[in-house]
């Protein structure tokens, strides 16, 4: 930032004579811009995690119960490449919402058939996400070991970013007309997805809320699958807390939770998709 500082010089001439105690003084002014660089201050902002609480002793879990029978859904995203005679040659699962739908995915997309995207009337060679609702249950459950620490002060938690999936050679070789280019994307005719039921272990990590009362209100997913949120949620509300003291005093925190989850998922079944016409996929930016 420059600051300019304005100089003014003012000089007076008095006129000289018999007259000089009757004409008023005259005087002129001239400004003078100079521009002064003046150095700024530096701000140095602290590392703070706003979730963290400094307690005398930390919460503890008293008991808990997994709960069973629990009713999930969620949507998955896939990116299905599709030929210009409707045919789709192959699928790149992008978010999954439960374990154990990759294959079943691929499987039940590749060679099913769409109405082509085109380019005015000219039928095109595309790729087009899609979102497909998949819904199911958590049979049972378990939990095999848990860890309860309380939150870095310096350091906020950090949700867990999926890994992309690459699609295979003989799809990322195809040509594929871009979306800006297209007047119509493509769209399936008709979807059905199953994938059959299996025993899965989970990995839980998540910032949980205890109250004075020993209680969990509130959860922040980090790292989870989207679909088993109900089942996570079911859980958390039977939780019994010791809760964390200041002075002997019950005070409410957040926690970070990380555990490992034996599940036993139904069959997953697909109630329900779209195209998803504002996202386009790039394979060769996987």
């Amino acid at each position: 930032m420059k600051r300019i500082i304005i100089i003014v010089v003012a000089v007076s001439l008095a006129a000289t004579g018999a007259t000089a105690q009757s004409a008023s003084s005259r005087a002129w002014q001239q400004r003078l811009e100079v521009e002064i660089p003046l150095p700024i201050p530096m701000v140095e902002l602290e590392s703070i995690n706003p979730f963290t609480t400094n307690v005398d002793v930390p919460p503890v879990v008293l008991g808990s119960t997994a709960p069973r029978k629990v009713n999930v859904s969620g949507i998955a995203s896939v990116a299905a490449f599709v030929d210009a005679k409707g045919e789709c040659l192959g699928a790149v699962p992008l978010e999954l919402p439960m374990p154990g739908l990759t294959s079943s995915l691929v499987e039940e997309l590749t060679g099913s058939r769409f109405d082509a995207a085109t380019a005015g009337n000219v039928p095109q060679s595309s790729w087009v996400v899609l979102e497909i609702v998949m819904e199911g249950k958590v049979k049972e459950a378990a939990v095999v070991d848990q860890v309860l620490e309380m939150p870095d002060p310096e350091s906020p938690p950090v949700p867990s970013r999926p890994v992309a999936m690459r699609p295979p050679g003989n799809l990322r070789n195809l040509k594929a007309t871009p979306h800006d280019q297209l007047t119509n994307l493509a769209s399936p005719r008709r979807i059905r997805v199953r994938a059959p039921g299996r025993d899965d272990e989970i990995h839980l990590r998540a910032l949980v809320h205890v109250t004075e009362e020993g209680r969990c209100d509130r959860y922040v997913p980090l790292d989870l699958f989207d679909g088993l949120n109900p089942w996570v949620s079911a859980f958390l509300a039977t939780w019994r807390v010791q809760p964390a003291t200041v002075d002997g005093v019950a005070k409410a925190t957040w926690l970070v939770y990380s555990a490992r989850v034996q599940i036993e998922l139904s069959g997953l079944d697909s109630t329900n998709f779209r195209v998803v016409r504002d996202r386009e996929f790039n394979p060769d930016e996987q």
